[in-house]
């Protein structure tokens, strides 16, 4: 994964806020947040230096942890002349000491990534603190964006940039009308100069599963075209096309040699398979399980795959790393595979309107096969072939083809008929308690969500509470007996896990009469979007169908005396439907749940709740069992 762009990524659960600021009443905010940006150009070498300014105050003590500070910096970057200090009502403290530390984790292997740390002296009620600092940019296709909001309000943002005449600056706004920025372009006799200013922005808050804030954060992302020296025009990144030949120039540092144990392996994998797609599949399949996903952030290290020699030897490598390995694999046996850029879901950007490096953040394999493309992610180890990674649905996929040719190509997003779980459950009945049988079978991205839940999100917890907390079948008094989760290593195309559950006290017995829900489990009921928590859309990661076969065996010396009406609400974006069928001593129950959409925005959660509403109403529905 590239890095940088890591600040946009720290505020992807972020959103911000539109209603009128009283500064009055916030515990701390920023007096003003700026960023001049002047790039000068001497013997075809940029200089980049770009001027970061930030004044916040504190209106009260409950917030003075934000005295914590830092600034993040990479290989890619310089940063010089500090300054940081406090003022108070009769002073002014500077800050004495600064400590530079590595700045990464959870994931990331080893990174470049360091911030240099720092506390503002003597921050109470009422002080102010100030920051400037000189970041040096090293290559000039990284010139970065600026952030016309933040995680607390901002009084006044300013963002200028300086370029010369001779260097063409290109940029793209996004929601800047959010923020009523306003923008001017100034000509000097050397020089033309951009700014965009905003004033009174609210602050950013915290929402779970909204859609990427990039989507509604105003923002300027800026880039160098082109520049003209000596009457000849130079590009740098005037499109896409600048974009890739800057990538081949990177791509053709990759390391070929020594790679006759890596086609040792290819060989051997394939010597019995006839088709190109058997091949490719066993190639990927290896891929997935014999080389493991770490993150290396490291400078150009960043963007260059390492030799595939080097990760078959080692068995580990990054997103490029595994992508390359990937590629020599399949092209030694003849399968047409390319090297491909691409961006993540959260990011909302196309190459066509942004060519720089902002937009992809990912790198994997395309190959051609009959006809067909195939996009091949082998970082996430539980894919089947021939499925992309669940976050990279909907994305353009910067296609290397040659030196020379690229393709942009639209991820496909998986239908819903292709992610699918069949629950297969009988139940029985004994006084008030009921027993149950019941087989998942999973297939898609339901298969893999379950498998990579299972293996790394079930922790410490046995197999019951995994699954008690995962499905919430019944109530807190479910007993989960034979569980059987499968092979979680098996490389099928579908899942199947296996459990027998017991709930006492679940039927209500009054007079002759059991009343029995048998709804033991209830999808979505506790998705209602509340609106003014979540104002800026929902991600949903993929679109799925649940099918829940029940078969109720009715208990001797009881008659089935009333049966749910058949019901069903099946919209475009999402649905359900629920059949009731009597057949001998049975009741059969036919339960699906929908969705068929990866997002939902503001304007539909009204719908989408009356939905929820509807679907609530429709669990609570109950059979009626009389004794004879």
């Amino acid at each position: 994964m590239k890095k940088i762009v890591v600040l946009f990524l720290c505020i992807s659960h972020f959103v911000i806020a539109q209603n009128p600021v009283d500064f009055d009443i916030e515990d701390f905010y920023y007096l003003k947040r700026s960023q001049s940006l002047k790039v000068t150009l001497n013997n075809d070498k940029f200089t980049i230096i770009n001027e970061v300014y930030e004044k916040a105050k504190y209106n009260t003590a409950n917030k003075l942890f934000f005295a914590n500070d830092l600034i993040h910096f990479d290989s890619f970057t310089d940063i010089n002349d500090i300054e940081a200090f406090t003022e108070n009502a009769s002073s002014k403290i500077k800050v004495d000491h600064f400590e530079t530390k590595d700045s990464f984790g959870g994931s990331v292997f080893f990174s470049d990534q360091q911030s240099i740390n720092f506390v503002f002296p003597a921050v109470k009620k009422g002080a102010k603190t100030t920051l400037r600092y000189k970041e040096n940019i090293k290559d000039p296709h990284f010139l970065g964006s600026f952030r016309f909001g933040s995680f607390v309000p901002t009084k006044e943002a300013v963002y200028t940039v300086e370029v010369p005449k001779n260097v063409a600056l290109g940029f793209k706004t996004f929601n800047l009308e959010k923020a009523n920025v306003q923008f001017e372009k100034k000509e000097t006799k050397r020089t033309t100069i951009y700014t965009w200013k905003a004033n009174n922005i609210g602050d950013f808050r915290k929402e779970d599963k909204s859609l990427s804030i990039l989507k509604y954060l105003p923002h300027v992302i800026v880039y160098i075209k082109n520049y003209k020296t000596k009457g000849v025009e130079k590009p740098v990144l005037n499109d896409v096309k600048d974009l890739y030949s800057w990538y081949v120039t990177l791509k053709n540092q990759v390391d070929k040699s020594n790679l006759e144990e890596v086609f040792n392996i290819t060989e051997n994998l394939v010597k019995d398979l006839k088709s190109d797609k058997e091949k490719a599949k066993a190639i990927f399949n290896w891929v997935q399980d014999n080389i493991t996903y770490v993150a290396f952030e490291d400078g150009l290290g960043g963007f260059i795959p390492r030799g595939a020699a080097s990760v078959c030897n080692k068995r580990y490598g990054d997103c490029k790393d595994m992508a390359n390995i990937l590629f020599e694999m399949l092209n030694h046996v003849g399968i047409e595979a390319h090297h491909t850029w691409i961006g993540t879901r959260d990011r909302p950007y196309s190459y066509y309107e942004v060519p720089t490096p902002i937009v992809d953040n990912h790198m994997i394999t395309t190959v051609f096969i009959d006809d067909e493309i195939i996009f091949l992610d082998a970082t996430d180890s539980y894919v089947p072939f021939g499925m992309s990674s669940s976050f990279t649905q909907s994305k353009e996929a910067l296609i290397g083809i040659s030196d020379e040719e690229f393709k942009i190509v639209k991820v496909p997003i998986q239908e819903k008929e292709k992610n699918t779980s069949l629950i297969e459950t009988t139940i029985t009945l004994e006084e008030s308690t009921i027993k149950a049988s019941e087989k998942r079978t999973m297939k898609g991205y339901e298969m893999v969500d379950f498998i990579y839940d299972a293996k790394y999100k079930k922790d410490d917890t046995s197999y019951e509470e995994y699954l008690n907390n995962k499905y919430q079948i019944g109530n807190n008094k479910t007993a989960y007996t034979k569980i059987d989760l499968g092979d979680l290593s098996s490389k099928n195309d579908s899942h199947s896990i296996s459990y027998d559950i017991e709930i006492n006290n679940y039927a209500k017995k009054i007079g002759s009469k059991i009343y029995l829900n048998l709804n033991l489990e209830k999808p979505l009921s506790t998705a209602t979007i509340q609106a003014d928590k979540q104002r800026f859309g929902k991600k949903i990661d993929h679109k799925y169908i649940r099918n829940y076969k029940t078969t109720f065996v009715i208990p001797e010396g009881y008659a089935l005396k009333t049966i749910p009406k058949n019901i069903a609400n099946e919209l475009d974006l999402y649905g359900y439907s629920f059949t009731f069928e009597k057949k001998e001593n049975k009741l059969i129950v036919n339960k699906i749940i929908y969705m068929n959409t990866l997002a939902l925005e503001n304007e539909q959660f009204e719908d989408y709740n009356i939905f929820i509403k509807s679907l609530i109403k429709a669990y609570k529905k109950s059979i009626v069992l009389e004794k004879i």
